[in-house]
């Protein structure tokens, strides 16, 4: 059972599920770093790039790890929990989980802005090329083509599910 959720946050999405799960869960969410009990099996929310969770690595060494929520612009896709789970090695053990987070090019340091404009081209490209679109989606097209947006929701039910 999760008793604590782990978190390592960029431009805030990681924090806000983290404090979402931590109200509907009764349990603590922690920035990376802070203590943890190291019997406690944790719950660690990490924003992606490049297709692997920011902080992770670091964080199975300091943590007893049961569970990984990766948020991503595209996060929530059919298949992106398993994705996230091969990319990033993660024990069979591990359950992995995928969250679409928001994205706020104005809170991204100067070397992430400059790779993020070039991809978020190339996604609106692709999403405005689908034609049809679901919330999702049409949430990750505003992302890419303004620079910032939220998530189609901030649902957080199948995980919360998990946990219990």
């Amino acid at each position: 059972m999760i008793s604590a959720i782990v978190y390592n946050s960029l431009t805030g999405s990681c924090e806000k599920y983290a404090r979402l799960l931590s109200k509907e869960l009764h349990i603590p969410a922690k920035p990376m770093g802070e203590y943890v009990r190291a019997d406690a099996q944790v719950l660690f929310i990490g924003w992606l790039f490049a297709g692997k969770v920011a902080g992770y690595s670091r964080a199975k060494k300091m943590y007893n790890i049961t569970a990984v929520a990766a948020v991503g612009m595209s996060g929530g896709a059919e298949g992106a929990a398993e994705a996230v789970s091969k990319a990033n090695a993660l024990p069979q053990a591990v359950k992995a989980f995928s969250l679409q987070g928001g994205f706020y090019m104005d809170k991204l340091p100067t070397h992430y802005k400059l790779i993020m404009k070039l991809k978020n081209k190339d996604i609106a490209k692709k999403l405005r090329a689908k034609g049809q679109l679901n919330d999702r989606e049409k949430a990750l097209l505003t992302m890419a083509s303004t620079g910032n947006g939220d998530p189609a929701s901030w649902d957080i039910g199948e995980i919360a599910a998990w946990c219990r």
